[in-house]
């Protein structure tokens, strides 16, 4: 490993889980203990944590990592609302990591080789069947509503992720009405989980409460 991978794989570890928020849980879903298993959800939020620490340091270094976690981790597009464009894609972050570059030639083409690994696609993965991933462009103060089926005894997440600067919040509701999940702490990546005792169905709401409209990618596992 060259210095280069040494010094992002390195900070990834330190920075990765430092600025998660903590998800919203339902009241009786207790937090969920430590699974040794690869986990892409997680490593998606922790993705979007390194990216964050990239934005607010101004380290490419940092963003090419981000870019890098997220890439690795298979997704299946669910629905997606049309021409609507990932803001949280590894090509998003790799365009980032540009920008952060402020023309440094030898740090451009480092870029450049990590996105074209990258683009062959994940050929074996740990992370099983992956994510399923759907893309959303949200009005400002607009909202996005769709359903979904969670089986009984399963932990079900769903995150939120915005552009950043906006201010998103994410709400689950069971048939009869229930708010049954709600993360509205102001950021623009919120994080809800639940665990359901039978099959259910839930529908989501998606609220922009920016005066600019979101990209916003919705993943759930």
């Amino acid at each position: 490993m060259n210095w280069f991978l040494q010094r992002v794989a390195i900070m990834a570890g330190g920075v990765a889980l430092a600025g998660m928020p903590a998800p919203a849980f339902a009241a009786d879903d207790p937090a969920p203990a430590n699974d040794p298993a690869v986990d892409p959800f997680a490593q998606a939020m922790a993705a979007r944590s390194v990216a964050d620490y990239a934005r607010r340091t101004k380290d490419p270094y940092a963003m090419i990592t981000a870019a890098r976690m997220l890439a690795e981790i298979p997704v299946s597009d669910g629905d997606t609302a049309a021409g609507a464009e990932a803001a949280f894609s590894p090509k998003a972050l790799y365009a980032e990591a540009r920008v952060l570059a402020d023309g440094d030639a030898t740090l451009l083409e480092q870029i450049t080789v990590a996105e074209s690994v990258a683009r062959r696609g994940v050929m074996t993965s740990a992370f099983g069947s992956g994510l399923v991933r759907r893309v959303l462009s949200v009005d400002p103060r607009g909202a996005y509503q769709f359903s979904l089926d969670a089986k009984g005894g399963e932990t079900l997440r769903l995150g939120a992720i915005g552009s950043p600067g906006t201010s998103l919040l994410i709400r689950m509701v069971d048939k009869s009405g229930k708010v049954v999940c709600l993360d509205d702490h102001g950021d623009y990546a919120p994080v809800c989980q639940l665990k359901p005792k039978a099959n259910a169905r839930y529908r989501v709401d998606i609220l922009n409460k920016s005066p600019a409209k979101s990209q916003t990618v919705v993943l759930s596992n």
